[in-house]
C-alpha cells in the first residue's frame, strides 16, 4: 500500500512540474548570433506554456506561448557584432541559460568531401600547414565558433531538428576536426573585422547536388526522367540531405553561404548550372531572403585525373560552373586551377580556397574592395598570322608569368581539330600570344583544358585563370 501511495505521489509531481524548454541542437552555448538582426530563437515546451526569453545585451524581455504541439518561437534584436560575451536565458518556469554567446556574422558552409575535409586531413591526404592552424587554435577561441551538423537522411520529409552537433570554440582538438575550408575562411576574416565569425557546416563526402535540394526545387528545373535517373545515381537519394541537414537549421539567421561541391556531378554538364541556381534560390528563400542579398560563394572543383588526366570532363564541368556563376546574383567563384593534384581528389592547399572566399566577403561586405580577387576569364581571340591572340577580362593590374617567360598550359589546333602543345607568352596587358610550329593556320586555342595538366597563368596577385577554350568541340580531346 505504501509503494502504491509513493507511485501516485511521484506521478502527480511529474505532471504538476514544468518541463525545461528544449532547444534545437543548433541553439546552444558558445554560438555566434547574426549581428544587427531580428534573430530567431525557437524550441519546445509544454503545450500552452508561457515562455520568457531574456538576453544580457538588452534589458527587455520577450514572451510568447507554446502552441498545442508545444512549439514556440520568438525574435530577438541583436546589436552590432563585438567580442563581448553574452548569456541568453529561456524559461517556462524553469530557466535554461546559454553561456558564452557572441554576436558577429554567421556563414552556412556545405558541399561534399572537399568541404568536409578537416584541418588534420585524412590518411595520406594532409592539409598544408595543418600544425600551424591546430597549435594556434587557442588564439581564436573568442573569434571563431563552429557548429557541424551531424549526418542524417530523410527522403522528402523535412526534419525538425538535426541528428546532433554543438557549437565549439577553437582548441587544438576541435580545430583538428573542423572543416578546413570553413575554418580557414573564418581564419582569414577575423583578423580584418571587429567581430567573431560563426560557421555552420553541413556536408557529406561523395554527395550530389540533388541530395541538397527539396523535391519542389528539382521539379522546377529537371524532367521526371532526369529525376528518376538521379534516384539511381547514388546511394543517397535526391532531397535526403536537404531534408535532414539543411531544413533543421534554416531558421538560424546567417550572413551568407559557402559551397564546395561538384565532383560527384561531373557528367551533368547539361543541367548542373540550373540545379545550382535553383538550389541557391531555395536556400535564400529558406533563410528569409527573397531579394537575393545573401552572398553565395562557391569553389571551382580542382584539376584531378578523374580517371583519365588527358580527358576533358573536368574543364567541361568548369564551364558549367561558370554558367552558374553568371546566372546567380550576388555570387562569386574561387578559382582553383593552381591547387589540384593529379592523383588525389582532395588537394592539400585548403588555405588558398579559404583565403579567396574570404576575399570576396571582404570586397562585398566589409569595405575592402579594390583588389583583384576575381579570376581572369576568357573574353575573345583573333588570328595574327600563324598565331592566335587571346584576350582576357577581369585581369586587374595584369597577367603573369612576366617578361620573357612562357605560359604553361596552352594548346592550339587548326581546321583538322588536332590540338598540339603551344608556345604562349603574355604579350600585353590583357593578352596572350599562342602558337605552334605544327599549326600554320590556327583556328582554336585551349588553356588548361584537360582533367589534369600543368598550367600557370594568373593575375599579378596569383589568382589563377580557369580552364577555357575558343572552340565548341565537346567531343574533341
Amino acid at each position: 500500500m505504501k509503494k502504491l501511495f509513493l507511485m501516485i505521489v511521484a506521478v502527480a509531481l511529474a505532471f504538476g512540474a514544468s518541463a525545461k524548454v528544449v532547444l534545437p541542437k543548433v541553439l546552444g552555448s558558445n554560438m555566434v548570433l547574426q549581428q544587427n538582426a531580428d534573430v530567431n530563437l525557437w524550441g519546445k515546451a509544454d503545450a500552452g506554456a508561457k515562455v520568457a526569453v531574456s538576453v544580457s545585451w538588452s534589458k527587455s524581455k520577450v514572451q510568447t506561448k507554446a502552441d498545442d504541439a508545444g512549439n514556440w518561437a520568438v525574435k530577438v534584436a541583436t546589436p552590432a557584432g563585438s567580442f563581448n560575451k553574452y548569456t541568453i536565458t529561456i524559461s517556462d518556469g524553469e530557466a535554461l541559460t546559454l553561456e558564452n554567446v557572441m554576436i558577429g556574422d554567421v556563414w552556412v558552409c556545405s558541399g561534399q568531401s572537399n568541404m568536409q575535409m578537416p584541418i588534420q586531413g585524412w590518411d595520406r591526404q594532409p592539409v598544408e600547414n595543418a600544425k600551424e592552424y591546430i597549435f594556434s587554435a587557442a588564439k581564436y577561441a573568442d573569434k571563431i565558433r563552429m557548429f557541424t551538423v551531424k549526418r542524417g537522411r530523410s527522403y522528402k520529409v523535412d526534419k525538425e531538428d538535426c541528428e546532433g552537433g554543438e557549437w565549439l570554440c577553437p582548441s587544438p582538438k576541435s580545430v583538428a576536426e573542423m572543416s578546413a575550408v570553413a575554418y580557414l575562411f573564418a581564419y582569414n576574416l577575423v583578423g580584418k573585422v571587429d567581430f567573431p565569425i560563426g560557421v555552420i557546416t553541413t556536408n557529406w563526402g561523395g554527395t550530389r547536388i540533388e541530395s541538397w535540394m527539396p523535391m519542389k526545387a528539382l521539379e522546377d528545373v529537371l524532367t521526371k526522367e532526369q529525376i528518376e535517373r538521379k534516384h539511381h545515381a547514388s546511394s543517397i537519394k535526391p532531397t535526403e540531405l536537404y531534408c535532414a541537414m539543411v531544413a533543421p537549421i534554416r531558421k538560424y539567421n546567417a550572413r551568407g553561404f559557402l559551397w564546395y561541391q561538384g565532383c560527384s556531378n561531373l557528367g551533368d554538364i547539361d543541367h548542373y548550372d540550373v540545379m545550382q541556381a535553383r538550389m541557391v534560390k531555395q536556400w535564400r528563400e529558406d533563410w528569409g531572403d527573397t531579394e537575393n542579398k545573401m552572398p553565395f560563394y562557391f569553389t571551382m572543383i580542382a584539376p584531378h585525373s578523374y580517371g583519365n588526366s588527358r580527358a576533358i570532363s573536368y574543364p567541361l564541368f568548369v564551364e558549367c560552373q561558370l554558367r552558374a556563376l553568371a546566372s546567380i546574383p550576388n555570387c562569386a567563384m574561387a578559382a582553383t586551377t593552381d591547387t589540384g593534384e593529379e592523383h588525389c581528389i582532395h588537394p592539400t592547399k585548403k588555405n588558398e580556397v579559404g583565403e579567396r572566399l574570404a576575399a570576396f566577403a571582404m570586397r562585398d561586405l566589409y569595405g575592402q574592395g579594390g583588389v583583384d580577387v576575381v579570376a581572369p576569364t576568357y573574353e575573345s581571340c583573333r588570328v595574327d598570322k600563324d598565331a592566335m591572340i587571346v584576350r582576357l577580362k577581369n585581369v586587374g593590374v595584369g597577367l603573369q608569368p612576366g617578361y620573357s617567360k612562357s605560359v604553361v598550359g596552352f594548346e592550339i589546333a587548326g581546321a583538322d581539330k588536332v590540338f598540339h602543345p603551344a608556345h604562349a607568352y603574355v604579350s600585353g596587358h590583357r593578352e596572350v600570344r599562342v602558337s605552334s610550329p605544327k599549326v600554320k593556320e590556327p583556328v582554336a586555342v585551349r588553356y588548361a583544358f584537360r582533367n589534369f595538366t600543368p598550367c600557370d597563368l594568373t593575375n599579378v596577385l596569383g589568382i589563377p585563370v580557369p580552364p577555357f577554350r575558343t572552340d565548341n568541340w565537346n567531343n574533341v580531346q
